[in-house]
């Protein structure tokens, strides 16, 4: 066994990183080291020559920590402290460092990394002396053989250590412990492996060994549950930290300070790695979602393709071979602002060479910066992998602005068509005369950091040793930055084929903000059903006249929105031909922009055929109840005609869906089903080149959900786009009176959405079906008016941006004192 010797909680001062405010001050950093060694000889002569110099490794671990190191992370830190101790004496043969920032989060006791260190590891050979002699390396082997092993552990990984995380959550089995919160104290440590020599020592902190994100997703979990037991608490936050931050492997230590009378604490430590959260059960026992009737047990779409969770390695090794990830942001003032985005993007994909889309953000209006006597942005952000090196791309992205009509002889930071900026090409820190990675400006811009965020909030800005999320922060709450950025979902996209002449192309362009907080009156979606056999008013619009009648009647009641139909969905109903579907639309949309009707229509089908033509006759917005999984081509046309997209949940077809309404694989929860199946079509629509801006959602209410199933949706609307959920009320109460146990109930169901659906806009089409006639009696669906208000008020509530009705000017009304209760 190697000796020790040892210096322990040397405190220094020093800025790195960010201090608990989020600030880039000194602050104090305590350091403990041992340096591994062999004292046999100066226990035998007394000489402090013949051993390690506690007081010069003291020394220099303070000089170098004091000194301008211009480091960020802990762990390159404690890196430079090995290198110091070791660089006393060739005696030092390795070195335990344990490095900690008291100060590092507001509610823990410290922060600290710990890593073991050999000489070969740090310097590359055991000894300076290229000449040392066989016998001398002979002589000491067993010594270094020892400095190895006392690694421990601590040879294969490097450890990032949170102590004392104090939080407040409801914990226990105890009427008392059920009513009020109590204080659990929490230690996490995350498991890393130790960098390699050919990978070197980084400054560089990926977000699965980035502290601040791994606490900042517990801490927001464990203050939402009420677990009943610590074992239960202490698996959540290792799932947590596993499946939310990647971390490959955690040790969570959960303490509970009030338990025990007579002492201190009781706990629960266990260690957990991603082995452990395997996400087969719930894809397994999901069933693949068919069209046809013959299919009619199947119901989930393409589960087995659903993401697992991925380990560190997964996280960094992504993109392709060979690919960089690159964030780009997007801005246009002038012309049709989103026909400018949509023509970037498609350049992107198409005409940057060696390059792919891979994801986009939601869309913002913003107000212009820096030179405000202008008009208002449209902003985006999108992801890219690449194989060009930064300058080449600069270089392609300039190429690509000048063809779309940028004038760069503009002044700065004036009105543009498009502005497409590097703001982080994979960890790479760059400063040149013409670039600069991550971009220079991005800390101050909101209208960038918004957009980025959609994508992705936990990137790390390695010069300023902050995430995305924390800039976008710091400017929403710790500045006097104005509100001035709106997200907003394009409902019509292209210029009316006859409008009047002179019109601007804005004129045409209808951007509404559809989210909770921000928008103030409900969007209100009027049904125009041209068939004869759709359950509420099949028939009545049957020729084009009847139904453009009807349409202008929609307009004059208030619709924002026509949506035309010419197959009915109803439950039984049967499948009309593609071109029956057209014939019976096609003329209908004609019709009205004929009239010069600049309303944005919207055109209900599962057919990619029938939504082309009616994109090509007018129509601006597809409602798809199958949400592309009908209809393999409907996502690529969605894509590439950029149109916005209503992806509604559903199984099967109208003819086979009310027998599918088992949601028994999630438990019984019917939003839970909604929201995991719903997901997998978000994620297959952007994979297939959607833009996430152009995507509403829609709950699917009557659509393979049974009476009590649509109340439960609309009861839980916020549920549907929320980070996480918990089990149902109602299924908590059905396990206590089955006498199950519950404590899995009590925190955040383990989903493993294949995208997260936080911050789409929402569409609800309850209108007059049958699941109100249940409860009203009513068996007429036009009798049906009023218990539709109820659910239109309910949809309101739950932060529903879009009503789907058929009497417009009732709902109208309804809606309207609505809004001012709720928005």
């Amino acid at each position: 066994m190697a000796d020790k010797v040892i210096f322990r909680d040397l405190e220094v001062r020093t800025v790195l990183g960010n201090d608990s405010w989020e600030r880039k001050k000194s602050q104090p950093v305590v350091i403990t080291a041992e340096i591994h060694t062999s004292i046999s000889s100066a226990g035998r002569s007394d000489k402090v020559t013949e051993s390690v110099h506690y007081g010069i490794a003291c020394k220099r671990a303070t000089a170098f920590a004091e000194s301008e190191h211009g480091l960020q992370s802990l762990e390159a830190f404690a890196e430079g402290i090995a290198r110091v101790c070791l660089e006393v004496t060739s005696r030092a043969l390795s070195v335990y460092v344990f490095a900690r920032k008291p100060r590092a989060l507001l509610h823990a006791k410290y922060a600290g990394v710990e890593i073991y260190r050999t000489r070969k590891e740090v310097f590359g050979s055991w000894s300076e002396d290229e000449a040392e002699t066989a016998q001398y390396a002979a002589s000491i082997v067993s010594e270094r053989a020892a400095a190895i092993s006392a690694a421990g552990v601590l040879g294969d990984e490097d450890r990032i250590v949170v102590k004392k995380l104090s939080m407040s959550t409801i914990i226990g089995v105890n009427l008392w412990e059920r009513h009020y919160r109590q204080v659990v104290d929490l230690d996490l440590v995350l498991h890393m492996k130790k960098p390699t020599a050919s990978n070197g020592v980084s400054d560089k902190v990926p977000r699965y060994r980035n502290f601040r994100t791994v606490v900042d997703a517990v801490t927001e979990m464990v203050e939402k549950t009420s677990y009943r037991t610590v074992e239960a608490l202490a698996t959540a936050v290792a799932r947590t930290a596993i499946k939310q931050c990647k971390v490959p492997k955690i040790t969570v230590r959960v303490e509970k300070p009030s338990a025990l009378v007579f002492a201190a604490c009781s706990a629960v430590e266990i260690t957990r790695s991603v082995d452990d959260f395997s996400t087969t059960a719930l894809n397994s026992a999901a069933i693949s979602q068919a069209p046809s009737a013959a299919a009619s047990a199947c119901h989930t779409p393409a589960q087995a393709e659903t993401p697992v969770a991925e380990t560190a390695a997964d996280a960094e090794s992504k993109p392709d071979a060979g690919m960089h990830s690159v964030y780009i942001a997007l801005g246009t003032n002038v012309g049709d602002r989103l026909k400018n985005l949509h023509q970037a993007l498609n350049r992107l994909n198409t005409d940057l060479p060696m390059s792919r889309l891979v994801d986009t953000s939601f869309l913002y209006e913003t107000a212009p910066m820096y030179v405000t006597d202008q008009p208002a942005f449209l902003n985006a952000a999108c992801l890219v992998q690449t194989k060009l090196e930064p300058i080449p791309l600069l270089d392609e992205l300039k190429r690509i602005e000048t063809e779309m009509g940028r004038d760069f002889s503009m002044y700065r930071n004036g009105p543009r068509v498009i502005d497409l900026d590097i703001l982080f090409y994979d960890e790479l820190l760059m400063e040149t005369e013409r670039l600069t990675i991550p971009h220079a400006l991005l800390h101050e811009r909101r209208f960038q950091l918004g957009p980025l965020c959609d994508i992705d909030c936990d990137l790390m800005h390695h010069r300023l040793g902050k995430t995305s999320g924390a800039l976008y922060r710091h400017l929403t709450t710790h500045s006097a930055a104005p509100d001035d950025i709106v997200r907003v979902t394009p409902l019509k996209t292209q210029q009316t084929p006859l409008a009047q002449s002179g019109a601007s192309n804005e004129e045409h362009l209808v951007l509404k903000s559809l989210l909770p907080g921000t928008q103030k009156q409900t969007v209100f979606m009027g049904i125009l059903n041209c068939t004869p056999d759709s359950f509420s008013d099949g028939g009545d619009f049957s020729t084009a006249d009847k139904a453009v009648e009807h349409a202008q009647q929609l307009i004059r009641d208030g619709a924002d929105i026509i949506d035309i139909g010419g197959q009915s969905t109803r439950p039984g109903a049967t499948q009309v031909g593609v071109e029956t579907e057209i014939e019976r639309i096609v003329p209908v949309i004609k019709r009205i922009r004929e009239l010069n009707i600049n309303i944005p229509i919207s055109v209900d089908t599962f057919y990619a055929n029938v939504a082309a033509a009616a994109l090509d006759a007018g129509a601006d917005i597809i409602n798809d109840v199958t949400g592309g999984y009908y209809d393999p081509q409907m996502l690529p046309l969605v894509a590439q005609r950029q149109c916005p997209y209503i992806l509604m949940h559903m199984r099967g077809d109208p003819a086979t869906m009310t027998k599918m309404n088992d949601y028994s694989e999630y438990d019984g929860d019917v939003m839970r089903g909604t929201r995991f199946e719903l997901a997998q079509r978000v994620r297959a629509a952007l994979d297939a080149g959607v833009p996430r801006w152009n995507i509403i959602i829609d709950p699917g209410i009557g659509f393979a959900k049974e009476g009590a199933q649509n109340f439960e949706i609309l009861r839980r609307l916020p549920e549907l786009t929320a980070r996480h959920i918990r089990a149902a009320p109602s299924l908590k109460q059905q396990s206590k009176a089955a006498g199950a146990g519950d404590e899995a109930e009590e925190g955040f169901v383990d989903e493993d959405l294949a995208t997260d659906l936080v911050n789409y806009p929402v569409l609800v089409g309850s209108s007059r079906k049958r699941f109100i006639g249940n409860v009203t009696g009513k068996t007429d669906a036009k009798d049906r008016v009023w218990g539709t208000a109820a659910t239109v008020t309910a949809a309101i509530q739950g932060g529903v941006g879009i009503v789907r009705v058929h009497d417009v000017a009732e709902m109208v009304d309804v809606a309207r004192v609505s809004d001012h209760i709720y928005r």
